[in-house]
């Protein structure tokens, strides 16, 4: 085994203002194959961004290193140009090790040959593919051509001119990986010459949020030259820094005091048949809310109630988003929420898009709630709080108190915007309840810190509301998808009270950058 362990304390940084934790990278290339002139000034490349960072870099080219309890130590693994196109490389205990340490979070940076490791085999192989995005076939001779620069947002390719020319080796692929990943940028395929192709569209290097972990790849790296290439550098510095979690868009929420839901359409999904979600994990540590999961009860075909996973998508800066056609998700705890409009208040965020509403309940398409529908007296009490879209699109919220029956009146406000969303357009929309036992104020908000709507709400301290659910006003087991709406949430966030308004402010811009929402 050869571990060289480099340690860096350096005060300059490229990217200083970025980073503030000190990431911790394994540098790797143990390989079985063709052997690259560049391997070596490649782990020098990783070196050397470990010196100017500040990182922890260790360098190994040794298998016996993937072991989980390495790994777990490390925020990014490089497979830094390593090839496998003439056997196997990992033992099966070590394919599962890498699966894990992704499964459980990793970030992954693969550079140019570590798109041909071939040899794996069974369903690790497969699994390998699909983390990189695809696997390289054929190529050309090595020459200059053009490269364009897709997503100009993401920490890896901002510094980069929108078109960049350079001499490198211009792999074709076994598949197009566009509809999986965030394509960074593609290759202008009539600047170079030969007859590996993609039919014009030849995305370069990308990313793509996989199996719980994140990974960055490039299929740049193959000439000695381009590892001192200075654009080239700092994308993978990027790709490094994206990859570990902690970059200026990634790092943690700015309010964190009093939140007690997060769902990240990035982490925490489990899929079945196919891209249906069975549970979406809620990502606030030792939560008693635990998942929100599907529920065939009322439904005529099982399953049909599950939404689906939407991947890397590029107005999204490359995050996931989970897609609803009059589906839902339930949290079971059915008390977690009930102090939210009994005096506590509630701030909640969903970065959310809206399709063409379909017909059921006149103006009632809720992307959540957690109503408890009664009829004492044939006057319907209806107690919990929700938000959803009228049939045009119009968004609106409320809360209701179960002191007088009714849609809409003074007991259950109606907080509504006029003006419609546009559909395919992400927003941010948030509600907010002041805290209080008379009356509080309901605000309604869209990517802005100035409310389009508000109302007042009489407190009623006895309010029983029921289960929270994401995509629907309730457990509606009696019509499920009746009341839910159509469309999509990236995030969706819920905070057991009003935060004030520079709270606000503080989290309203992080989502909007993160999320890449414009005003």
């Amino acid at each position: 085994m050869r571990l060289l362990i480099i340690l860096f304390f350096c005060l300059s940084s490229m990217l200083s203002a970025q980073v503030e934790y000190q990431i911790k990278v394994l540098n790797f290339q143990a390989d079985n194959g063709f052997q690259h002139k560049s391997k070596k000034v490649g782990l020098e490349m990783i070196e050397h961004l470990g010196e100017i960072n500040d990182w922890e870099v260790i360098t190994s080219v040794d298998t016996t290193d993937i072991t989980m309890k390495n790994l777990n130590r490390f925020d990014v693994i490089v497979f830094n140009n390593n090839c496998g196109n003439a056997g196997p490389i990992f033992s099966k205990a070590q394919q599962e090790v890498l699966q894990n340490y992704i499964n459980n979070g990793g970030g992954f940076v693969g550079i140019h040959c570590a798109g041909a490791i071939w040899e794996e085999g069974g369903g690790f192989q497969n699994w390998y593919e699909k983390l990189v995005g695809t696997r390289l076939v054929a190529h050309p001779k090595v020459q200059r051509a053009k490269l364009i620069i897709e997503n100009k947002n993401h920490i890896a390719t901002s510094h980069l001119p929108n078109e960049w020319v350079i001499t490198d080796e211009w792999h074709t692929f076994s598949s197009n990986p566009r509809n999986d990943v965030n394509v960074l940028m593609s290759l202008d395929e009539s600047s170079y010459v030969g007859e590996s192709k993609m039919g014009g569209d030849h995305p370069f290097t990308w990313c793509q949020y996989y199996d719980g972990g994140r990974s960055f790849f490039t299929s740049l790296g193959h000439t000695v030259e381009i590892y001192s290439d200075k654009n080239y550098q700092k994308l993978i510095e990027g790709g490094i820094i994206w990859a570990s979690g902690l970059s200026e868009e990634n790092l943690k929420l700015p309010v964190l005091e009093g939140l007690i839901v997060d769902l990240n359409a990035d982490y925490g999904i489990t899929l079945e048949s196919g891209d249906r979600i069975s549970s979406w994990k809620n990502n606030v540590e030792n939560s008693i809310i635990k998942s929100f999961n599907k529920q065939d009860q009322g439904r005529k075909e099982l399953g049909s109630g599950m939404p689906r996973l939407e991947l890397n998508i590029a107005a999204l800066n490359g995050h996931n988003a989970v897609v609803f056609h009059r589906q839902e998700l339930i949290n079971e705890n059915e008390d977690a929420f009930d102090h939210l409009i009994t005096g506590s208040g509630y701030t909640w965020f969903s970065i959310m898009s809206v399709y063409e509403q379909v017909s059921g309940k006149p103006g009632v398409n809720s992307f959540f709630g957690n109503l408890r529908n009664t009829n004492v007296d044939k006057q319907g009490h209806y107690e919990g709080f929700w938000a959803g879209l009228s049939d045009d699109n119009q968004v609106w919220m409320g809360s209701r108190n179960a002191i007088e029956g009714g849609l809409w009146n003074d007991n259950n406000p109606h907080v509504l915007n006029h003006q419609p969303l546009e559909t395919n357009t992400y927003y941010l929309v948030i509600g907010r309840m002041g805290d209080g036992v008379n009356k509080v104020q309901i605000e309604l908000f869209i990517n802005s810190i100035t409310a389009v709507a508000k109302k007042m709400f009489p407190i009623n301290q006895n309010a029983n509301s029921s289960k929270m659910v994401i995509g629907q006003e309730r457990d509606a087991t009696n019509h499920p998808g009746f009341e839910s709406f159509d469309g999509e949430i990236a995030r969706f966030l819920i905070y057991e009270r009003p935060l004030s308004n520079n709270e606000l402010k503080k989290t309203i811009e992080y989502l909007m950058k993160t999320y890449n929402i414009k005003k």
